[in-house]
């Protein structure tokens, strides 16, 4: 039985009603546990909705270059040092729509993340087109954060 964005923003307890990348999301897994593997819930580590709901980022390219810095724990100098670009210039991108592919791989790899694109069909007869881009950061940073 698939539920309505209602039932779902009041079941999980959600502040908004969720997106509709959520709503196919939990389609998707129909009623059983949201993680499943070997790892046991004392062993894996728990989301909140908001966390889940956290994960699909709506907005511009310069809010995924903020979000991946955050979750790398790092600072705009330190993230600028390792993708060579000044601190103003992560900050700047940070806050931009428009980022060059090359920027954007390599302060991905600052943030230690990778960057994949996929070129979604309008039409139903083609498929999508993807590409993982890998960029090397000047250090370590971005390595284990």
């Amino acid at each position: 039985m698939q539920r309505t964005k209602t039932q779902v923003q009041t079941d999980l307890n959600l502040a908004t009603e969720p997106t509709d990348e959520l709503m196919q999301l939990l389609a998707q897994l129909g009623d059983s546990d949201v993680v499943e593997g070997p790892l046991s819930a004392a062993e894996g580590k728990g989301y909140s909705p908001e966390d889940i709901e956290g994960i699909v980022i709506e907005g511009t390219i310069g809010d995924l270059i903020a979000r991946a810095r955050a979750e790398a724990h790092a600072s705009l100098a330190a993230i600028g040092k390792s993708a060579g670009v000044t601190r103003a210039r992560v900050q700047q991108l940070e806050h931009s729509a428009n980022v060059e592919i090359s920027t954007l791989v390599r302060i991905a790899a600052a943030c230690g993340y990778d960057v994949s694109i996929t070129l979604e069909p309008h039409a139903n007869n083609r498929r999508p087109l993807s590409t993982k881009l890998s960029g090397d950061s000047r250090s370590d940073l971005g390595r284990g954060c």
